[in-house]
């Protein structure tokens, strides 16, 4: 019950934070909001019974990842990759179903903070409305705070390009977006893409979190104010209102001896950090070791001591 009590003040005092500061948080949706790039998955779909699916597949996740480390300019890359994907609007309605399954473990356990600060909340992505929209509203986001590019469909429903109005189908898309909107308060953005960091680097933003639980860039880590796990890490030194006490990411793990690998991936899975060692340690080395772990895993050898 202390410990409960100890939750419900912390959360109510990032609360009166939140209140007296007017604060903006913008979400990325691919590999953010959600698991995965939602086009890759498109493709997949899609092509599902094309003779060359992993090749092209394959030619379509390059472009994403030359994109996403600000290789090639997004829009090039957008055009390249749905001209590959030849998709409709079937297709489409099967992945918003599967996005559904696939939205980011710690936005599901921290639903009712985007419920709770719905209003600040701003969804900008070079993906498309048409699957994102579904996804993001279950989590009362509204449609109003979401900003996306539009498929261009003709009249059999296939995909035929997208909307060049759309300032995110533009070159610096997410910035002259951010620019539009004209929000006055703190900005704060948590991505996984080069695009987002691009919002920190042309000062419009007073935060950057690069966000890797579902994937980690170097291009955009290094340039990051801070590296977010989770959005429970982004929570907690925000002051704001989670679903844990504390970040499972903060939480060290470490397996000696050479503990079956399943182990670390369903620690990792979790949200734990996870250092692995495949041999045993002397004494003096284990004690040095386990000085910041919180849970140990070892076998005979290290027992003994």
């Amino acid at each position: 019950m202390q410990g409960y009590n100890k939750l419900t003040n912390f959360n109510r005092i990032g609360h009166f934070l939140f209140m007296k500061i007017n604060r903006y948080f913008i979400i990325d949706f691919d590999s953010t909001f959600v698991k995965v790039e939602a086009l890759d998955e498109l493709a997949q779909i899609s092509l599902k019974s094309h003779p060359q699916k992993d090749a092209v597949c394959s030619r379509i996740n390059k472009l994403t990842v030359s994109a996403m480390n600000g290789e090639m300019p997004f829009a090039e890359s957008l055009a390249r990759r749905l001209q590959l994907i030849k998709a409709n609007k079937e297709h489409i309605s099967k992945l918003v179903k599967k996005l559904n399954r696939l939205v980011s473990s710690s936005v599901t356990s921290n639903k009712d903070f985007f419920r709770k600060f719905s209003d600040n909340i701003i969804i900008l992505s070079g993906g498309f409305h048409e699957y994102i929209l579904p996804v993001v509203e279950k989590y009362g986001i509204k449609p109003e705070n979401v900003y996306a590019n539009s498929f261009i469909f003709n009249s059999k429903g296939e995909i035929t390009g997208f909307s060049k109005k759309s300032l995110l189908a533009q070159a610096g898309g997410k910035v002259k977006q951010l620019k539009a909107l004209k929000l006055k308060g703190e900005i704060i953005a948590i991505g996984d893409g080069y695009t987002d960091y691009e919002l920190k680097s042309s000062g419009m933003i007073d935060r950057f979190y690069a966000f890797t639980e579902n994937i980690e860039r170097t291009s955009v880590t290094k340039n990051a104010d801070h590296i977010t796990p989770s959005f429970d890490e982004f929570l907690y030194i925000s002051k704001l209102p989670m679903s844990i006490s504390y970040p499972k990411n903060r939480i060290k793990v470490l397996l000696l001896e050479n503990i079956h690998s399943d182990a670390a991936k369903l620690f990792k899975a979790e949200g734990y950090s996870v250092e692995a060692i495949h041999k045993s340690l002397s004494e003096k080395e284990l004690a040095e070791k386990i000085k910041d772990v919180s849970i140990l895993c070892i076998r005979s050898k290290n027992a003994c001591y």
